[in-house]
């Protein structure tokens, strides 16, 4: 078996948390960029091929930019958010918060090839495909040990979990939460409502039905291509995936009325839709960042832009001479944990809010939504508060 004790800090997940904390450390690191380590199980083809569609605020487009940030990467100016069969609605524009846009749209293969292109001219070492079977404390000096699944071992100074996997996939949490609610996606070419687009901006749509929320996200600037996120209960999901793309078209097209008309509908599938999280994010010489600290629901959008804010903060408590120093180490990943609380606590909150509060049936429930979508829509201030905390998170 061979040994090595060659990196301060080893990162064991090469998704888009992983790969942009990677970077930004290194940023930091300059000269030390060398002693850190990223360790992905799929080669970077995999990964580079993935065509899931993801969505990032603004401000995290901003923080990735000195890394490199997909140039066909598709903004999304406005976002129109209301109820079935109900009045209350709300849209938000980007020049009303003096912004370029209010989000992007990107695929997860792109900005995974973009950032793994960064890291190698920053000098990190990215081990992939590199399967990390077992990890644990050494007996004789307490650093951490990661042995991959060819037996060779590598001790680090500090390990950072960044590999979290869809809901169910993930390993044991503090707290789990299941919403008996699947997500159907698939990329669909629709032909939206002139009156909905101002000149040459792009639209998004978040939709609230009985069954759960249903987004449209653009994914290109003619407004017409977009991702379709549909969430519902198994049952309903297994019917959609089974249907034919007419019987589909003529569904979806119901939960939109005359605001849309389908054109054409890709590949459909689906996963399983919860909530994870955990409470404490660390342990000795091991932190969990991203979907390693919690996975949500996507009907905020928010897990990754939340994930990439856990790793903002990370980077800013370590550097090199504090990652050597055990002591030191653990005061500052104490405070990293203690400066995380109220942005995590808010955004799985208003999440976990979201979900149950808008799929329940009561009539009550119902016209207090109605009235707040409303309450919202003309409010410019209210409107503008909620949006910021939706695109920046709490400070960070």
């Amino acid at each position: 078996m061979t040994s090595h004790t060659d990196f301060d800090v080893a990162i064991v997940g090469a998704g888009p948390v992983g790969l942009a904390f990677a970077g930004w450390l290194a940023n930091t690191w300059g000269d030390c960029a060398n002693r850190i380590a990223i360790f992905d199980a799929k080669p970077l083809e995999a990964s580079a091929r993935d065509p899931r569609i993801l969505a990032l605020s603004d401000a995290t487009r901003l923080r990735l930019a000195c890394l490199g940030f997909p140039a066909d990467a598709t903004p999304i100016h406005h976002i129109h958010v209301s109820e079935q069969s109900r009045f209350g609605q709300v849209r938000m524009k980007a020049d009303e918060l003096g912004l370029r846009a209010l989000g992007w749209t990107v695929r997860y293969g792109d900005l995974v090839n973009c950032l793994s292109t960064s890291l190698e001219r920053r000098g990190v070492k990215i081990f992939r495909p590199a399967n990390v079977k077992y990890a644990h404390r050494s007996a004789v000096d307490s650093l951490e040990v990661l042995e991959l699944e060819d037996g060779t071992e590598y001790t680090v100074n500090l390990r950072v979990d960044a590999e979290g996997g869809l809901y169910g996939e993930a390993g044991e949490r503090d707290q789990v939460v299941d919403y008996d609610q699947w997500a159907l996606v698939s990329e669909v070419t629709l032909q939206v409502e002139p009156g909905l687009l101002e000149g040459g901006n792009t639209l998004a749509f978040e939709r609230f039905t009985s069954e759960g929320p249903l987004a449209l996200l653009p994914i290109s600037t003619d407004q017409q291509q977009y991702s379709l996120v549909w969430c519902a209960p198994l049952a309903q999901v297994q019917k959609r995936l089974a249907c034919s793309d007419d019987e589909f078209s003529a569904e979806l097209r119901q939960q939109f009325g005359r605001r849309v008309s389908i054109k054409h509908i890709g590949p459909r599938k689906s996963f399983p839709l919860g909530m994870n999280w955990r409470d404490k994010l660390v342990q000795g010489r091991r932190v969990a960042i991203g979907n390693a600290a919690q996975i949500l629901h996507p009907v905020a959008g928010q897990g990754l832009n939340l994930g990439l804010r856990d790793a903002v903060q990370l980077c800013r408590s370590v550097d090199p001479a504090t990652v050597a120093q055990e002591h030191r180490l653990t005061l500052a990943l104490n405070e990293f944990e203690k400066s995380r609380v109220a942005d995590r606590q808010v955004v799985v909150k208003m999440t976990d809010w979201m979900v149950k509060g808008f799929s329940n049936h009561n009539p009550l429930l119902g016209a207090g939504r109605q009235m707040a979508l409303n309450v919202m829509e003309f409010t410019p201030p209210l409107r503008k508060q909620f949006a910021e905390l939706m695109l920046f998170g709490l400070a960070v």
